[in-house]
């Protein structure tokens, strides 16, 4: 069931979306060859709730599994769901993916940033390029009258212009009065199963995750992480937008700007 927002869900929105735009801010600012993913992850959780917050990830709980990290970190090949661990250090060169939630007074915001450790090659800074721009591609079709899988395609016809191929079976989806709502928004077209039309009040998650070859994934060892089959690196970008009647308000911050 997908849940339309009102003006004051939308305020409520807001400050939820300025908290994890400053998180992932912080975020960027502590990426650096010797941090570890943990470290970052603990930074985030004290910020979170520094502001009256609630990580929305931390104790998130998905088919008997509890999720105990405030943050996703994933690196390289891990499409999304990495976890923050000590043992996972940065050093480049590394494509690190930085995934937040937040949960301020009841709202959920969710936001994801891709972050280039080091002496990237220029495919891949070109993947991330692709990727981002895919990114407002999507959310420019967030807008009365248009249909969820008019994202799919912008998404999916943006990237394949510079040869990479979105990941599959991993999507977007509703947010703001929980951290998942309806409607799920599907990546690549051929994941797609049923579609919705694009109504005012509607909240997405809008977040594009693009491998460098072939988007086939696998779930690790751990049983959260999404990783490429073929060792591909990838990129991921999210913004929270709310569907207004004169089109796309994205909540969360550029963090590039």
């Amino acid at each position: 069931m997908i849940i339309l927002k009102n003006d004051v869900d939308l305020l409520g929105m807001k400050e939820s979306a300025k908290i994890a735009s400053s998180a992932l801010r912080l975020a960027k600012n502590l990426i650096r060859d010797g941090v570890t993913a943990k470290e970052i992850d603990d930074a985030i959780r004290e910020f979170i709730l520094s502001k009256g917050a609630r990580p929305s990830f931390l104790g998130y709980k998905v088919e008997g599994k509890t999720y105990n990290y405030s943050t996703c970190i994933s690196i390289n090949d891990e499409v999304v769901h990495g976890l923050p661990l000590e043992n996972k250090v940065l050093k480049g060169p590394m494509l690190v993916k930085v995934d937040v939630g937040v949960e301020f007074e009841g709202y959920h915001s969710d936001t994801a940033w891709t972050f280039a450790l080091g002496d990237v090659s220029e495919r891949r800074i070109l993947l991330m390029k692709a990727t981002k721009e895919a990114l407002y591609k999507g959310i420019g079709f967030a807008k009365p009258g248009r249909k969820v899988s008019d994202i799919t395609y912008a998404i999916y016809e943006t990237v394949r212009r510079y040869g990479f191929e979105p990941a599959r079976g991993v999507t977007g989806h509703g947010i703001g009065l929980d951290l998942h709502e309806d409607p799920l928004i599907f990546n690549h077209p051929e994941d797609i199963d049923y579609d919705y039309g694009i109504k005012v009040g509607m909240a997405l998650a809008i977040e594009p995750m693009i491998a460098e070859k072939r988007g086939y994934v696998k779930t690790g060892k751990d049983g959260w992480t999404i990783l490429t089959k073929d060792g591909s690196w990838s990129a991921h970008y999210e913004h929270t937008v709310f569907v207004s009647k004169d089109g796309p308000i994205i909540l969360t911050e550029d963090i590039d700007v």
